[in-house]
């Protein structure tokens, strides 16, 4: 995959309204992100909320022979981004989707999200998903915390160095290279 591939991915986040809307200024903000991550604590999200997008983010994006959403911390990214770039009113609507996700899963026969079984918890988002084009709620809050997550896993120095094999640097001349011309 390459750089431009990923940017295209990107297009869901990148109709997020507090994300730059060029995508390179979405790329490049995300690196910058990654890069506080060590450095800055869960500042938005309560332990549950933060248990919840954890959770979630792994179900989009689960580890398998490469890492997984939390491996490259997305839910830590998706707290930053929170807390530093929405603003108070999206930040709002956002975590009452939270709220409104384990609200959902209370009709499941469980107060939380994370006490689904995975089958249930498979079920519920899968409801989520075809309501992405809510204006508030559960579907709302799932289409900004999948944009995010997505956003967040390609714009990690993990994926982007060990996934996509960016190379930043030329590595030299190979002009032993076999050349055939065109006929």
């Amino acid at each position: 995959m390459r750089r431009r591939e990923v940017v295209r991915f990107l297009g869901s986040a990148l109709a997020l309204p507090f994300l730059p809307h060029s995508a390179e200024a979405a790329i490049e903000l995300g690196e910058k992100l990654h890069a506080r991550l060590g450095d800055v604590p869960f500042r938005t999200l309560n332990p549950a909320q933060q248990a919840l997008v954890t959770n979630i983010a792994e179900m989009i994006i689960p580890e398998t022979d490469t890492p997984g959403a939390t491996r490259v911390k997305v839910p830590e990214f998706i707290d930053l981004i929170l807390t530093e770039w929405a603003s108070d009113d999206e930040r709002t609507v956002f975590l009452a989707g939270l709220g409104d996700i384990d609200a959902r899963a209370s009709t499941m026969g469980q107060n939380r999200f994370v006490d689904l079984t995975a089958a249930r918890k498979t079920e519920l988002l899968t409801a989520l998903d075809a309501a992405r084009a809510d204006k508030s709620g559960a579907g709302l809050a799932f289409a900004r915390l999948k944009a995010l997550t997505v956003y967040g896993y390609f714009t990690s120095k993990a994926v982007d160095q060990d996934i996509l094999k960016t190379q930043m640097f030329f590595n030299g001349y190979q002009g032993n290279v076999p050349f055939t011309p065109a006929v």
